[in-house]
């Protein structure tokens, strides 16, 4: 299976995967520096998704994502400006969720509910996830939650 993922470094040591979808949003898995729990999952939206606020602040809202034919779940994820992240932090893990079904999906589709807003849905092609995946995990230099699973 083709992978679809590109990837990227930035000059600070950042670094990740990311796939593009046809309405322009992206779906990346990277880390603004290598670290312990420093990896993190965001969908880029072309539209406005909430108040820019600054990188240490955000809103918790919820989103509904859904691999191939499988049952949706809902989540809440952080979002900024046009950013929607998924972080394991604190007790939060839904970047731990999101991966486990996201290591082995070729679709995956996701509803936005910025509060006040309108719906945002977006499908992204992600084949070759998994790769994706361990790849920006060892370059982070960070604990893989779905290594060996």
């Amino acid at each position: 299976q083709d992978s679809v993922w590109g990837f990227f470094t930035g000059g600070n040591g950042s670094m990740g995967a990311g796939v593009q979808a046809s309405d322009g949003a992206q779906l990346l898995i990277k880390c603004d520096k290598p670290g312990k729990h420093s990896v993190f999952a965001v969908v880029v939206s072309p539209l406005n998704l909430a108040p820019p606020l600054p990188s240490n602040r955000f809103e918790s809202d919820p989103v509904t994502i859904r691999m191939d034919d499988t049952a949706p779940w809902d989540d809440n994820w952080r979002f900024n400006d046009k950013f929607a992240m998924a972080v394991d932090q604190g007790n939060t893990r839904s970047l731990t969720r999101f991966l486990e079904k996201l290591q082995d999906a070729k679709t995956f589709d996701i509803h936005l509910k910025p509060v006040g807003k309108g719906e945002v849905q977006t499908t992204f092609g992600v084949a070759g996830a998994k790769e994706a995946i361990d790849k920006v995990y060892a370059g982070c230099k960070d604990d893989n939650p779905i290594a060996g699973g």
